[in-house]
């Protein structure tokens, strides 16, 4: 359906134009008398008809694809927001059951009266507990939701996380879903490699501010046998593995990144994937594209 409206606007703007050259071409011609209608003043008060009246459709059709496009938007978010259910109830059923186990064996040890081993236990329960649980308030209400999800499930994979943020970012609305896109795809290419390694699976996410920028960094562990000059990992459709339809990822955050003057650097030294994504306060906070 958005494709129909969006063909209907382009046929739309496509026949004004055409009405318009006609326009412009008659006045030329008129000076040299040159292939003149009979009814000069009814044909150009056609031609000024039709053209009011697209305008009048264009309205409408702007209109239509300005709500697609908020639509649009709004299920990206409701995905997000869905995916974090989901992974909130994950959580609840394991909790869930597991909760069972550790009542019966601190009910087991209290009923033999070990008192100082029910202490040790419920003490490294809650340790665990704590090693699992992330505390994520990065002041946007989507990128807590993503990062818990992904965070989250690098972690049931066998992933060590760790995650700091220090900034509470500031983001306009209209900016957040390229934001997303940005964290989105540096954690699914850091997830991905750490997939692939047998062990030593880390990744390092931090968030951070200065005066000027916010700073979001991930870090994981890789395990690429060739050097790679940095500048290629962002080029269209490059992978490490050389397969058809991969290696967006990357270009799609240069691509964003650059959209908002912001800089991006790569570290590959010492079997780290590390990089930097730097973006101008102002950028995200502002209404500029």
């Amino acid at each position: 359906m958005f494709k129909n409206i969006y063909k209907s606007a382009m046929l739309i703007y496509v026949i004004q134009m055409v009405l318009i050259v006609i326009l412009v071409n008659n006045n030329f011609m008129r000076s040299l008398d040159i292939f003149q209608p009979k009814s000069e003043e009814l044909f150009r008060l056609t031609i000024g008809i039709l053209i009011f009246v697209l305008n009048l459709f264009s309205i409408f059709v702007l209109r239509e694809l300005y709500r697609r496009f908020k639509e649009e938007r709004q299920y990206l978010i409701n995905s997000l927001k869905f995916r974090y259910i989901e992974e909130q109830n994950r959580i609840y059923r394991k909790n869930h059951h597991d909760i069972k186990n550790h009542l019966m064996v601190i009910s087991a040890l209290l009923k033999e009266k070990k008192y100082e081993e029910v202490e040790e236990y419920l003490s490294s329960y809650l340790d665990e507990i704590d090693k699992n649980v992330f505390n994520i308030n990065t002041g946007v209400s989507e990128i807590d939701i993503l990062l818990y999800s992904k965070l989250s499930n690098a972690k049931s994979k066998g992933v060590d996380v760790k995650f700091k943020c220090t900034a509470e970012i500031k983001c306009s609305q209209r900016h957040v879903l390229n934001l997303v896109s940005i964290l989105g795809n540096l954690l699914d290419n850091a997830i991905e490699a750490c997939e692939e390694m047998k062990h030593d699976k880390y990744i390092e996410v931090e968030i951070k501010e200065d005066p000027i920028d916010y700073i979001f960094r991930v870090k994981n562990k890789y395990d690429f046998e060739q050097k790679i000059p940095a500048g290629t990992f962002f080029e269209e459709g490059f992978s490490t593995k050389g397969e058809e339809g991969r290696g967006e990822g990357l270009y799609i955050v240069k691509n964003i990144t650059d959209k908002y003057n912001g800089t991006i650097n790569l570290n590959t030294d010492e079997g780290y994937f590390d990089i930097t994504v730097e973006i101008p306060k102002f950028s995200l906070e502002g209404d500029c594209n």
